[in-house]
């Protein structure tokens, strides 16, 4: 999405994010905190989908509107080591959200094209193992040329997920990256960007996905210093970190904005923010139309004054990088009761899991534990939850793999206590017998009653 200008902005968005480790002083605290960086871990080799929703091609050598963000985070990237594709849009598709191309009767054609990148960055990555290659997706059956109607970027990410990063790598990408946008996207306008879209989609494919902006500088006459460079430099630093917390797993979904910082002034320090509730545009539609329909114009105006604590907007206008974790998920949550007030008992899951390294396929681990605090009122029952990316043993390939269940509470010599196989199966069926290996999270949650406190718990399980 490009915006016109600076402004604050807004909507709420969960924050399910499971993080852990050294970058707790940001994603893992309270929204509108910060804390000093940790270290970051190497991302040589380190498998990299690129897209953007600015097009392939950077045919805008003024002000970098079209592609130039892409190429410094695809610069960036290689010169860290990481092996790095491009898959975009063929043209400019910012706005469009989650926009995808879907086939009515008969089938509609994707092209993925090669795309030169321009001179400036033709040999940033001639040593990576996709060698940086870049290519554009159109809806045509044809090669797309300069009138072809462009892919959006979530269909980039789809058919590359699906089909066309396969041809590059065994096992798909490591982690999808959206960006560098022209333009911050935050609060409600985050909502319609096709740089968020495309790390959503990533998303339902069990992808860990961020999205980067750089801000759009408030004087128009700074616009060809939107900070493009140094919003790669801060994506590599990010990456190392989210890699040596070993949080780059498939329920990772950020959406991150770096300020432009006027000279003068000083950046400051990453802070974790929740979506704003204005937006960035204030959309004004000028003109008077009769009854019988007519022609607005549409402009920017002024947006409503940001109203949400800990907003990524209120971040952006102080000069600090704005992280948000997204959950990608719009369902209402169920509505708190609201009277008679309910009768609060603390309480806290205690889970286990048996055998912590599982050797056996299909995979069924035993969970069990106690609600602490629990007993006089032990009613209800906790869901049990498995998700992560593990390899397929013998090739280079990660699954993602799941698994789902409900135990009941029972009350067993005084305590409160729940237990049960859950079975971990790769999302694919076809794999479903193949050897895994790796580490899967596990989540034990209590949604509470009127007597119990919401609550939960999680643990890891090695497959293999």
């Amino acid at each position: 999405m490009r915006p016109i200008h600076r402004t604050a902005l807004a909507t709420a968005v969960a924050l399910t994010v499971s993080l852990t480790t050294v970058l707790t002083g940001v994603l893992g605290a309270a929204p509108g905190t910060a804390t000093a960086a940790a270290p970051s871990a190497s991302i040589v080799g380190l498998k990299v989908l690129l897209t953007n929703d600015d097009s392939a091609r950077a045919a805008d050598s003024s002000y970098g509107t079209d592609g130039k963000g892409l190429y410094e985070l695809r610069k960036a990237l290689c010169a860290a080591g990481a092996d790095v594709l491009v898959v975009a849009p063929w043209r400019q598709q910012s706005g469009v959200g989650g926009k995808m191309t879907v086939p009515g009767f008969a089938p509609v054609p994707l092209t993925v094209q090669a795309v030169s990148p321009p001179a400036a960055y033709a040999g940033d990555c001639a040593g990576a193992g996709a060698a940086g290659a870049v290519f554009g997706v159109c809806q045509a059956a044809d090669a797309c040329t300069s009138e072809t109607p462009s892919a959006s970027p979530s269909d980039a990410v789809y058919v590359a997920l699906g089909r066309f990063a396969a041809t590059h790598w065994v096992g798909g990408p490591d982690v999808v990256l959206s960006g560098v946008n022209f333009g911050q996207n935050v609060g409600t306008t985050a909502n319609h960007s096709g740089t968020v879209g495309a790390v959503v989609t990533a998303h339902e494919h069990a992808v860990p996905a961020i999205a980067f902006s750089a801000e759009v500088p408030h004087d128009l006459a700074q616009i060809p210093n939107v900070p493009f460079a140094q919003t790669a430099a801060y994506a590599v630093e990010l990456l190392g970190d989210l890699v040596a917390a070993d949080d780059l797993d498939g329920d990772l979904l950020l959406n991150v904005n770096h300020p432009f910082v006027e000279a003068g002034a000083t950046l400051g320090a990453p802070v974790r923010t929740v979506l704003g509730a204005s937006n960035d545009i204030g959309l004004t539609y000028t003109g008077d139309v009769p009854s019988t329909g007519g022609t607005y114009q549409v402009t920017a105006g002024t947006p409503a004054a940001e109203t949400r604590q800990g907003a990524d907007t209120t971040a952006l206008a102080g000069n600090r990088i704005s992280i948000t974790p997204l959950d990608g998920d719009w369902t209402l949550p169920p509505a708190a009761p609201v009277d008679p007030a309910p009768t609060v008992t603390a309480t806290s899951v205690r889970a286990t899991a048996t055998p912590k390294r599982d050797r056996k396929r299909p995979y069924a681990t035993v969970v069990s534990g106690r609600l602490d605090g629990a007993a006089a009122a032990c009613r209800g029952s906790v869901s049990v939850t498995a998700h992560g990316t593990v390899r397929v043993d013998g090739t280079r390939r990660k699954v993602a793999v799941r698994g789902a269940r409900t135990l009941a509470l029972r009350s067993v010599d005084g305590a409160c206590r729940f237990t049960g196989s859950l079975r971990i199966k790769p999302v694919r069926a076809a794999l479903a017998r193949r050897a895994l290996s790796g580490t899967v999270t596990v989540q034990v949650r209590f949604a509470g009653t009127d007597a119990l406190a919401p609550s939960r718990g999680t643990l890891r399980v090695r497959l293999g």
